[in-house]
């Protein structure tokens, strides 16, 4: 069996989607010994991505969400194998041989306003993202989805998906654990912050679905209600990828919390896992998503997790993080403040979530992943793209 998978999201900055394809990278081909796994490598990926002998490397000149990658895919890599897995949402037309993509989720296809804050920027990415969805929906002989919440919605916008759509949670490797030296984490912590006081840390792209505003305003609401001023109390750290800061500068100094207010961009990952073992809580009031790493990542290194009450955020925390309505600054507030208050309820959240982060395995993922390749190769095509 040939199996070509399109690895350009692993690439010099980190991301879900880009963790989901590592740990199938480091995985699949000792799965399968015996099958041929051709990637498609982004020009800036620190080569090789793996060392396996049966893995081939071809060198993709784009990015995966362009359109000419979705157009002319044969241009970028080797298409041609047993199976083609497409892991990031996109499948690309006039793929010949077996489809196989990874959805994540479709808030392009029933709330691009959320995907993207631009009015005048969805007129050309919607078409565009649309287009590739729909073109996986329709000619993937096999969808996989990170959650049941996200399988659920893909079934409902494409009935027919219904048999063809399998669940593979994500994970976290073993790197994301309890701090070994508390006190020596907390320091460093301190030092990325600026400040040794409390802070709730937020994790993710500067996009309207995360809801970062939301979070500020709940961390504001929180800091008046107190009859808090100043730049000496607690803090809300924002560790944003892409468009870091944007719009909310000038909406802290609105509400009168810039002091309080940290932005940082280019942390390693050493600094992600000190913010996250220091933080009060991680909070994650995210208005749509397909999974939730922060949430998952923050449960497994013992950060209690304040998150939405969307399906697939419920799904990931399984009962062991608080939950507020979407959308609600206020209830968002209320929470903050009680984990904040409540050293006791703090530390049942933390052992809840460390219990909870136990649950997924990316060994689970990949064993999966390649009985997914091996029935797509078997069953062939399930219809000719063009």
């Amino acid at each position: 069996m040939k199996v070509c998978i399109d690895c350009r999201y692993i690439r010099e900055r980190p991301s879900g989607v880009g963790a989901y394809v590592q740990a199938l990278v480091d995985r699949l081909p000792a799965l399968g010994p015996r099958a041929q796994f051709v990637l498609w490598r982004h020009p800036r990926a620190k080569a090789p991505l793996s060392q396996a002998p049966n893995v081939t490397e071809v060198v993709a000149p784009s990015n995966p969400n362009e359109p000419v990658s979705l157009l002319l895919p044969r241009l970028f890599g080797p298409t041609d194998g047993d199976v083609f897995h497409a892991p990031h949402n996109l499948l690309p037309f006039g793929i010949r041989s077996t489809a196989v993509v990874t959805i994540h989720d479709i808030m392009w296809l029933d709330e691009p306003h959320l995907a993207e804050g631009s009015a005048l920027l969805r007129v050309f990415r919607v078409p565009f993202f649309r287009a590739g969805l729909v073109n996986a929906i329709l000619g993937a002989r096999r969808i996989l989805t990170v959650s049941q919440a996200s399988a659920d919605a893909i079934v409902r916008f494409h009935p027919a998906t219904r048999d063809r759509v399998v669940v593979t949670h994500n994970a976290v490797d073993a790197r994301f654990a309890p701090p070994v030296d508390v006190d020596a984490a907390r320091a460093r912590a301190a030092a990325l912050v600026g400040s040794d006081a409390p802070y709730f840390l937020l994790v993710g792209q500067n996009a309207p679905y995360k809801g970062h505003e939301l979070a500020l305003r709940a961390f504001a609401a929180m800091v008046h209600a107190r009859g808090g001023g100043g730049s000496g109390g607690e803090r809300l750290v924002l560790l944003q990828r892409l468009w870091p800061g944007r719009g909310l500068d000038r909406l802290a100094q609105e509400l009168g919390v810039r002091d309080r207010l940290v932005l940082l961009k280019g942390v390693p990952f050493e600094g992600l896992l000190a913010l996250m073992h220091g933080a009060t809580a991680l909070l994650q009031p995210s208005l749509a998503e397909g999974f939730g790493m922060p949430a998952l990542e923050a449960m497994a290194v013992g950060c209690p997790v304040i998150a939405s009450d969307i399906a697939p955020l419920v799904e990931v925390l399984g009962g062991a993080g608080v939950h507020v309505p979407r959308g609600e600054v206020g209830a968002l507030a209320e929470a903050m403040q009680k984990v904040r208050e409540e050293a006791g309820w703090r530390a049942e959240l933390r052992a809840r979530g460390l219990e909870r982060a136990r649950a997924f395995s990316w060994d689970a993922c990949a064993q999966t992943t390649f009985e997914v390749h091996e029935e797509a190769a078997r069953l062939g095509p399930l219809r000719t793209m063009s």
